[in-house]
Order: C-alpha cells, then sequence, then structure tokens
C-alpha cells in the first residue's frame, strides 16, 4: 500500500513564516522609530541647552555650566559648549545620537 501525500501542516508552515516575517518588519520599524525620536529629543536637549547657555551668558554667568544643567535635565549629555562673542554652540547627544545648536542675542 502506498503512503498519501497531503498537504496537513502546510498552514502551520506558512503561518509560522508570515509570523517571522511581520516580527521581523515591526523590529526594523521600532528601530527606526528609536532613532528618529533620539534625534528628536537631542535636538530639543540641545536647542533647550544653547538657550540656557544663552541667557546665563547675558546675565554675566557661567553658560557653560548652565547648557550642561540644562542639558542633563533633559537626559541629554553635553559633549560641547564653545562660546563665540555672545553666541552660545552647544552638542548635546541622547542615545549615541548628537545635534549642535547655537543661540545667542538677535
Amino acid at each position: 500500500m502506498r503512503a498519501r501525500l497531503d498537504e496537513r501542516g502546510y498552514a502551520t508552515v506558512a503561518s509560522a513564516g508570515m509570523a517571522a516575517a511581520l516580527i521581523g518588519l515591526c523590529a526594523v520599524v521600532g528601530a527606526a522609530a528609536s532613532l528618529v525620536i533620539a534625534e528628536h529629543e537631542a535636538r530639543v536637549a540641545a536647542d533647550l541647552a544653547a538657550v540656557a547657555g544663552a541667557w546665563a551668558l547675558y546675565r554675566g554667568e557661567d553658560a557653560c555650566a548652565a547648557a550642561g544643567r540644562t542639558a542633563g535635565l533633559n537626559g541629554a549629555s553635553l559633549s560641547e559648549c564653545r562660546i563665540d562673542g555672545a553666541d552660545v554652540t552647544v552638542t548635546a547627544g541622547i542615545r549615541g545620537r548628537e545635534v549642535a545648536a547655537k543661540a545667542g542675542p538677535v
């Protein structure tokens, strides 16, 4: 007697393959979204730190210290702070994304 070949189990294999592809796609989209969010958070932290530094410089205080405190309060690390006349330029980073911002009088 010959064994009968049928398609039992085919749907299970196909479903598992589709589920793996969907999980992989979700992981890629999640990683990309995380990078975009980190970029935006770093931009906000750098902008706020630069404004705080410029304001502190205007009041005669330590601009880089004020910028560092503000960056830290926004979850960022300040990797660079430069004062050029009345302008303050800072570089802030969050989760590997670094952004520079500049602030000063208009």
